[in-house]
């Protein structure tokens, strides 16, 4: 009887300890671990014993599991840190030209812009539709027997082969077809400056001076 009273009183010590340490520290450090492990062992029943290797696998998982929390909590830091830097460096394409998708050619004091042809396969012919600014075509030119990959077309070209007297902005849309006027995938890129960076959507997102908003991803910087 009294070794049952006794064992009451260090029962609720034991408690207590493991509630006041617990109160100060929601992590399950090595005194915790032993604590339980102590108390499991002094009060399993004696007809059925609990395992003891899988209550040690049991603690180690959560040792495990708060080792893992506060890696994730700084990993969020690393993140937070590295989204600082991203948006230190993106902010330094401000004011630079950089080469994107889209066919924007601009006509300024009679000076034409140039124009990127990116070709997939060789086309037997490579035509582009130029519009101005308000969306009506202007002209068509066309190129025979162009290889595949990118082609530059200079702004000389373009003011000597196609009607753009006019001082504004045109848009360029190509296509091309092969021997047996299959279609071929052809893009167009143009040069572009700079006038704002927003990253709140998680991607860096450049809008450009023609109004084209491009993926950092998607751009060549050019100067």
């Amino acid at each position: 009887m009294t070794t049952a009273i006794s064992s009451y009183t260090s029962t609720e010590s034991t408690t207590t300890t493991a509630t006041t340490s617990s109160t100060g520290n929601t992590s399950l450090d090595q005194e915790d671990f032993l604590t339980i492990l102590c108390t499991q062992l002094e009060y399993q029943d004696p007809t059925n014993p609990v395992d003891n290797a899988e209550m040690i696998n049991q603690m180690t998982n959560y040792a495990l599991l708060d080792e893992a929390v506060v890696n994730n909590e700084n990993l969020d830091t690393i993140i937070n840190q590295l989204a600082s830097l991203a948006a230190l460096s993106t902010s330094s394409y401000l004011g630079k030209e950089v080469l994107a998708e889209g066919g924007v050619v601009t006509v300024e004091d009679g000076e034409v812009s140039g124009i990127t042809i990116e070709l997939e396969e060789d086309a037997s012919v490579l035509g582009m539709n130029i519009y101005d600014s308000d969306g009506n075509i202007v002209d068509t030119l066309y190129f025979s027997d162009v290889e595949a990959g990118e082609i530059e077309i200079s702004g000389s070209v373009l003011s000597a082969r196609a009607d753009l007297d006019s001082d504004e902005t045109y848009t360029v849309d190509a296509f091309a077809y092969d021997e047996d006027e299959a279609s071929i995938d052809v893009s167009v890129w143009s040069a572009g400056t700079v006038t704002s960076v927003d990253q709140d959507s998680g991607d860096t997102v450049l809008t450009l001076d023609d109004g084209r908003e491009v993926s950092i991803t998607d751009v060549s910087l050019i100067s």
